[in-house]
């Protein structure tokens, strides 16, 4: 027979090994605060957002993926918020000067948010850069996005297209 601290000591390690909740598709998305990148104290939830297709993409200055993810992602929100697109840059860089350098050579007109603390990928459970999460009007993730190629770029239009033509 076990002793019994023995067996609740493992019980706790398995507990705590455990995986924590993954957003995946068909689950609401994480409502946490994002500070804007932009150090103006404001904050942005993607709950403001209720009603927009929502694309978030967790990016960073030294994800080579990036460098096209984000041009691409530019034109499809410009392409596309008069219907009611939103794109949310979640950057992972753990000092700002270096987004700041990385966004003076690949700029971008959507809205930018920090998370430096990792508490934004952490509730979306983050496991590749960039990682992308598309959620519809009702703050349902719709699509998950891992990495970034001209084959995501393709299903990421079409999957926006088919989301914005759905009614509210």
């Amino acid at each position: 027979m076990q002793h019994p601290v023995r067996a609740l000591a493992i019980l706790a390690l398995l507990a705590v090994a455990l995986p924590c909740a993954a957003v995946e598709v068909g689950a609401n998305a994480p409502t946490a605060a994002m500070p804007r990148l932009d150090d103006s104290g404001k904050s942005v939830t993607l709950a403001s957002m209720r009603g927009k297709v929502v694309y978030v993409d967790f990016w960073a200055s030294w994800c080579v993926p990036c460098r096209i993810s984000m041009p691409t992602l530019d034109r499809l929100f410009k392409e596309n918020a008069a219907r009611g697109f939103e794109v949310v840059g979640v950057n992972k860089d753990v000092r700002s000067d270096d987004a700041e350098r990385f966004l003076k050579r690949v700029p971008v007109s959507f809205v930018l948010v920090a998370d430096s603390s990792d508490n934004l990928a952490k509730a979306f459970d983050v496991k590749t850069m960039p990682s992308g999460y598309l959620i519809d009007r009702k703050g349902v993730v719709r699509h998950i996005h891992g990495g970034f190629t001209r084959s995501t770029s393709d299903a990421l239009a079409e999957q926006v297209e088919k989301l914005l033509a759905e009614k509210p």
